[in-house]
């Protein structure tokens, strides 16, 4: 975008903008130094053509979402908007915040789009939409889908029938009949909508009263605004389709299918309504929603899903490269963006996004209670959310948030603080492995478990509880919870109703862990 003239008060202020393939970033040279506290309205007038681009068939990309228009600090600042959009008729224009007016200029439509509460960014998404609609129960939120008839032309090129194709890589021939997104419009929209359930239940109400769910013509990722929403086109094919597509890779993206809508709709929680202090905070918000996503899996799908997803974040963090580096080596959490590297280049979005996930699920599970459930961890995320909202908080913040709902299995140095979890999975980047070596014996008609569990691979101080399963009828169920300290081994018993079937560590991918051994023993 090219700026022609910035004035204030009518007045011809000064600016820099040297060639987009310079340094295109754009200044204001005042006139003289603001003083604090003053209030200053500066008009800026600028165009440009490299925003939308065409995909075809009433498909468009909107590229340069945090930069098309001016802004202090895009994430760190948040500001209201009042947009007034200009755009062919023929075509549905959907910002952030709420339409206040809509109207028609000859060929044109034009509407207004405004947001009472501050938003961190602003945006639209544009095409020739069909427009679905739901709310979410008792208080009314509003849920939008946006999709086109037709998809954009790179998919549009691959959508051959039997006689147009034949066996690919040997297998049968591909079949893809007709894809138009719009017909998977309703699928979308109930995921939208069965998300802002799940996570207002989690953490607490959303105040926007809307979420536009819309389509954009990039395949693998979504993005999300608050209010607004960009989906891959995928996400809007049917799984015929996308087999047809993918082929060998159609399991696994199936996956992030079932994914991507909850993670993007999580967002509006984390990185929007709570964003973050700087880029070694930013697993508050990619994390969380990962989290945020496995919430949605446990409510919509079996329980041997909700297990997939933990043991493939796992394994994607454990499991070695080309160069035999483990994504969780190349630094801590808290690093940030500075994770990734020429031999492991894929660390940033493993740790912050999986290790990030990771952190929370641990929290929880420590703070269950066998009456209560997880009641304590929803007063704590939602503690959370109302203390920090509309804000940038720190890993800190969060510490501290943790620290004001410690339950007596996470006090494990006594003092109510939580230094010592999140030097482990925060600051650290140790992986701890475990092995149980364990006997029964008949206690008065019960079964007495006594057994032997050890840590390693640890440094010194590393603490964390280890939870112990027992199989009864195919049914695992928690035996309790171990604290451990350091590479060391420590006496386990457990009186037990009956004898198990089988006895296990970290049934429910408690612990991140790169191995859970467990022995029985005479």
């Amino acid at each position: 975008m090219r700026v022609s003239r910035v004035t204030e008060a009518g007045v011809e202020v000064p600016f820099i903008q040297e060639s987009h393939k310079r340094d295109g970033g754009f200044y204001v040279v005042l006139p003289a130094a603001m003083e604090q506290g003053s209030r200053h309205q500066l008009r800026i007038e600028y165009e440009g053509d490299k925003v939308i681009s065409k995909e075809g068939n009433g498909n468009f990309s909107v590229g340069a979402r945090t930069s098309w228009y001016p802004s202090l600090n895009e994430f760190a600042d948040r500001a209201t908007y009042d947009l007034t959009f200009k755009s062919p008729r023929q075509f549905t224009l959907v910002g952030v915040g709420k339409l206040i007016k809509e109207s028609r200029e000859g060929d044109f439509t034009v509407s207004q789009w405004k947001s009472d509460i501050p938003l961190a960014v602003a945006g639209f998404n544009y095409g020739k939409f069909i427009k679905k609609e739901g709310t979410v129960p008792p208080a009314k939120f509003g849920v939008e889908a946006y999709a086109t008839t037709e998809p954009p032309s790179f998919l549009k090129e691959v959508q051959l029938t039997q006689s147009d194709r034949g066996p690919v890589d040997g297998g049968a021939p591909v079949a893809l009949g007709t894809m138009s997104p719009s017909v998977m419009a309703n699928t979308v929209l109930t995921d939208a909508n069965n998300s802002i359930r799940v996570f207002e239940h989690w953490f607490g109400p959303n105040p926007y009263g809307r979420i536009a769910i819309t389509q954009q013509p990039a395949f693998n990722f979504g993005q999300s605004w608050p209010t607004l929403v960009y989906l891959p086109v995928s996400s809007f094919l049917d799984s015929t389709t996308r087999w047809g597509l993918l082929q060998n890779s159609a399991s696994d993206y199936a996956k992030f299918i079932q994914e991507v809508t909850p993670h993007e709709v999580a967002h509006q929680w984390w990185g929007h309504m709570v964003g973050w202090a700087s880029y070694h905070d930013q697993w508050l918000s990619e994390g969380f929603a990962d989290f945020s996503a496995a919430l949605f899996l446990e409510a919509t799908e079996k329980p041997e899903r909700v297990q997939e997803f933990w043991k493939k974040a796992r394994e994607a963090l454990l499991e070695k490269n080309r160069y035999g580096r483990r994504a969780n080596d190349a630094g801590p959490l808290w690093m940030g963006l500075r994770l990734s590297n020429a031999r492991n280049p894929g660390a940033y979005g493993r740790v912050v996004y999986l290790k990030g996930a990771y952190v929370l699920h641990m929290l929880r599970l420590m703070m269950r209670d066998s009456k209560t459930g997880d009641q304590a961890f929803i007063a704590m995320m939602r503690d959370f959310v109302k203390t920090h909202l509309h804000q940038n908080p720190s890993t800190e913040d969060f510490q501290r948030a943790v620290e004001k709902h410690v339950t007596p299995a996470m006090n494990m140095l006594m003092n109510g603080k939580m230094d010592w979890f999140f030097l482990n999975w925060v600051y650290n980047t140790d992986i701890p492995r475990y092995a149980l070596e364990y006997s029964l014996k008949d206690e008065n008609g019960q079964t007495l478990l006594v057994g032997k569990l050890a840590q390693s691979d640890v440094s010194p101080g590393f603490a964390m509880r280890v939870p112990l399963y027992v199989e009864f009828e195919g049914r695992p169920v928690f035996a309790g919870s171990f604290p451990i300290v350091g590479n060391t081994t420590r006496e386990v018993r457990v009186l037990l109703p009956k004898k198990p079937k089988r006895v296990l560590l970290n049934y429910r991918y408690d612990v991140l862990s790169a191995d859970n051994a467990v022995k029985e023993v005479p």
